[in-house]
């Protein structure tokens, strides 16, 4: 099966027995900045690796929660998106940052700035992630506070975010999987209200977002997801009507429309998690509200429950996560 690249899923070009990494996973995950308080601190993991704790690795330019994260995995660069500097949760009210923050995955140190939003966006969804763009997606804060737009960059290129178009569903909170071609987003609320939709981009052109026509089992918010190297996306589900902090994984396959399904249980409950850390066959699910540290891993390629992978070196929630080599 061919990815986007023109190689085989799982090896390279030439036939080689290496791995081919792609544009929205790699070796190392990274998490920046993050809530309880405002964090603005950055740490990673080695994903193929379980560890104790995991290792610094910088700082963010500033001390912010509710930011997303995307970026161009084989090609080295990860960013950190909006969110908000205020000392509260700030739910309905809070102030939204316009800020973009790069780091190269292959060294440590510490952010660097890339540009700005067309709107600043408190709890924005990261989404794109191809190799080549990354999007953010809805988020709160500024006029309207629930608002729709959806910003692109090209990563390799520092500068401002442009004007990709509009999501289905104003809002934020919601967490986005993708494979080479296609974003999938879910989880958007205009909170309290929580959605049980999904909706999709095609990365590599602008628009307006398109209803996927299927939906979750249940409406819910506040999760994360990770993306596999196959066109399997797994998302964590946690706050739902039946409740706070749930467990709850559910998967889909990106160019299969269809329900999501059960894919297994983290080993604890909480919501606000940080997503998007895979190496193409592991994912990883880490931290959560208020000043979680934990860290799970599991395979795409099966279902299950998640498996103790760590700790992340600072315990925090409303963070991003992002991968790359």
């Amino acid at each position: 099966m061919a990815n986007f690249y023109g190689q085989y899923i799982g090896y390279g070009g030439g036939g080689e027995t290496t791995p081919a990494l792609a544009g929205w996973y790699g070796t190392r995950g990274v998490v920046m900045a993050g809530y309880f308080p405002n964090r603005d601190t950055i740490d990673y993991i080695t994903i193929a690796t379980p560890s104790a704790t995991a290792l610094d690795f910088g700082n963010c330019i500033t001390a912010v929660r509710g930011a997303a994260t995307m970026g161009n995995g084989i090609g080295g660069r990860g960013m950190c998106v909006g969110g908000s500097t205020d000392s509260g949760q700030g739910n309905g009210g809070a102030s939204s940052m316009p800020g973009l923050q790069y780091i190269t995955f292959s060294s440590t140190g510490d952010a660097t700035y890339f540009g700005d939003l067309l709107v600043g966006a408190y709890f924005p969804c990261g989404a794109g992630n191809d190799g080549i763009r990354g999007m953010k997606y809805g988020g709160e804060g500024g006029s309207p506070y629930y608002n729709p737009s959806i910003d692109y960059s090209t990563i390799a290129t520092t500068g401002n975010a442009l004007d990709f178009g509009d999501a289905v569903t104003p809002g934020g909170r919601g967490s986005s999987v993708n494979d080479g071609t296609t974003s999938i987003q879910a989880g958007i609320s205009n909170y309290p209200t929580k959605d049980i939709n999904i909706e999709y981009v095609t990365t590599q052109t602008t628009g307006n977002a398109v209803d996927w026509g299927y939906d979750f089992t249940a409406a819910w918010i506040n999760g994360d997801a990770t993306s596999s190297d196959s066109g399997r996306g797994v998302f964590h589900t946690p706050d739902t009507a039946a409740g706070t902090g749930l467990v709850t994984m559910e998967y889909i396959t990106i160019q299969t429309p269809a329900d999501s399904l059960d894919y297994g249980d983290l080993l604890g409950s909480a919501s606000h998690t940080i997503g998007k850390l895979s190496n193409g066959t592991r994912g990883c699910i880490a931290g959560g509200y208020p000043s979680n540290t934990a860290i799970d891993y599991f395979t795409f390629a099966s279902t299950g429950n998640g498996i103790d992978f760590g700790n992340l070196s600072v315990g925090r929630s409303m963070c991003g996560g992002i991968s790359g080599t």
